[in-house]
């Protein structure tokens, strides 16, 4: 008798857990996060073009590919002197070591030249979407080309 009793019990718990275990699945409500996405510091091709910035290799805050189409928005917007030729500009990134899209594409700045150029690295290829380090070159944190050559002359 005391056996029915514990075995009766011990049947009652199993029913109750798999029975409550079976219930319908019921979400939460869909609650959306809130959209405050920060500023970009930088612009590049994923994003598109910031007429305000000039080109990082000038010390701006622009990492678009040096595409001709670029820098002939670069000179409309006059973020570089006129007197500045497409020639003359793409030498500055190969004199630098630079290399951009024009170069090479889809690296993900991890290749033998990254990090990106805003992280101290000779790659200035676009960052994947989506990526830790799309982030990291949008947002930040960065090392800015002029305080690198600045440390360097001290």
């Amino acid at each position: 008798m005391k056996y029915s009793i514990k075995f009766s019990g011990l049947a009652a718990l199993l029913f109750c857990v798999f029975v409550g275990a079976c219930q319908p699945y019921k979400p939460m409500p869909y609650v959306p996060k809130a959209g405050n996405v920060p500023n970009a510091l930088i612009c590049h091709d994923a994003l598109g073009h910031s007429a305000e910035f000039k080109p990082w290799i000038m010390g701006g805050k622009c990492c678009c590919t040096p595409t001709r189409a670029n820098f002939e928005l670069h000179l409309k917007n006059q973020t570089i002197d006129k007197s500045m030729t497409y020639e003359k500009y793409l030498l500055l990134y190969s004199e630098k070591g630079v290399v951009t899209d024009l170069d090479h594409k889809d690296c993900g700045n991890y290749c033998k030249h990254g990090p990106h150029v805003v992280m101290g690295g000779k790659c200035m290829a676009t960052p994947v979407v989506g990526t830790k380090m799309y982030e990291m070159v949008t947002y930040g944190p960065h090392r800015n080309l002029l305080d690198d050559q600045q440390k360097k002359t001290k």
